[in-house]
């Protein structure tokens, strides 16, 4: 997605106390945008550009996620817009860097020597007295029309299937219900390496494991105002920005993040606010 955030790092339960469900501190909500600095000394900012993520952010300046959502009360990492600027923590050396290199910079001009002064005669000679004709100026020559490469045309987004509900993501035993999980989602039980589906139409806004506990993680907007998590997978078969149709493998089964048997996490949100799925899947 354009440069939207990714989910929000979560402190997920142990093993021995859930044995598969992240806790409810894992649910993101809406970014803030007004970051707050770090108290003691100056801070790297830096301004989020197109087709960024947050994860993105924090590998290019060697930082985790879960430090860039602390440090810019970000509460909903895949709400970052274009243009916002947020805080690299840790990062103060990235300002005393900039600093020697504006310094270098202003330096260099100022040594620079300046060019030798030019003096011009005070009256130019009569070609004409002098019997002679000036050369003739040659015509400019006409520079070649240079192609200019056109962007191509962004991706619609894909409309609802026409189904009045979602469909289950694999097939199996429900072994956490949203209650249990304290109002997060659910874990399906299903064997390693099998196939995960899209619940229905929509764009993938997030591929990756940055996000505490819950592994590889996959998230779908879909066009009706949900989002779908899909966490813990062994495989992820999709890209940010790609478009998937109900029913689309976007990965497989596994056992990845706080997990210890192969299952699957699943979130529907309606906007920022996990719901219950089980109601909104079809029977």
């Amino acid at each position: 997605m354009q440069a939207q955030p990714a989910f929000a790092s979560a402190t997920m339960p142990s093993p021995a106390a859930l044995g598969s469900m992240p806790t409810n501190s894992a649910v993101p909500t809406l970014a803030s945008t007004t970051p707050t600095p770090p108290a003691g000394g100056g801070t790297f900012s830096h301004t989020i550009a197109s087709g960024e993520s947050l994860y993105t952010i924090a590998r290019r300046y060697e930082v985790t996620t879960q430090s860039l959502v602390q440090a810019n009360n970000l509460e909903s990492p895949d709400k970052i817009v274009v243009g916002q600027k947020i805080i690299i923590p840790g990062r103060s050396d990235l300002l005393i860097t900039k600093g020697q290199s504006t310094q270098t910079a202003s330096a260099g001009a100022v040594s620079a020597p300046a060019p030798a002064q030019q003096t011009l005669p005070t009256a130019a000679p009569n070609a004409l007295q002098a019997g002679t004709v000036p050369a003739a100026r040659p015509a400019p020559a006409v520079a070649a029309p240079v192609a200019v490469a056109t962007a191509p045309a962004p991706v619609a987004e894909p409309a609802m299937s026409g189904s009045d509900k979602f469909r289950w993501p694999v097939s199996g035993r429900v072994l956490v219900d949203f209650a249990a999980s304290k109002g997060t989602g659910i874990n399906i039980e299903a064997a390693e390496g099998s196939s995960v589906k899209a619940a229905e139409n929509g764009t993938v806004i997030y591929v990756g494991s940055g996000v505490e506990g819950y592994g590889n993680l996959v998230l779908i907007r879909h066009p009706n105002g949900y989002v779908s998590a899909y966490a813990h997978l062994g495989a992820m078969n999709v890209a940010k920005g790609a478009n998937v149709n109900r029913g689309d493998t976007i990965g497989a089964a596994g056992q990845t993040g706080s997990v210890t048997k192969p299952q699957l996490h699943f979130e529907l949100r309606k906007g920022a606010t996990p719901v219950d799925p089980v109601p909104l899947l079809a029977s």
